[in-house]
């Protein structure tokens, strides 16, 4: 239990937590900004294909953005497993993506 409550320890847990709310909290509206020109360019696409300029294989787009969205998970689980402070930070994190 002394473990625990070294002061090393939650200044770590303290550190890791900042971090992983400030990260979650600007990935939030990164991801928004993100979300909002991809449907912008979606609906071009579709508007588009609907008056007959282009021809869009939506398979093609519906497998890059499964890739992406994998690609990206991979990426947040292996940063989160690797920063020291990692149990702060996932909290940290989860509470900056819900504000």
């Amino acid at each position: 239990m002394e473990d625990i409550l070294n002061p090393e320890a939650i200044k770590e847990l303290g550190f890791g937590g900042a971090m992983g709310f400030i990260v979650g909290f600007t990935l939030k509206r990164i991801l928004k900004f993100f979300l909002l020109i991809l449907g912008l360019y979606i609906l071009s696409l579709v508007w588009l294909a609907d008056n007959g300029v282009i021809t869009v294989n939506w398979g093609q787009i519906q497998d890059f953005v499964t890739s992406f969205f994998e690609s990206f998970n991979s990426f947040a689980r292996n940063a989160i497993r690797t920063l020291s402070f990692g149990s702060g930070f996932a909290v940290g994190f989860a509470v900056g993506m819900k504000v």
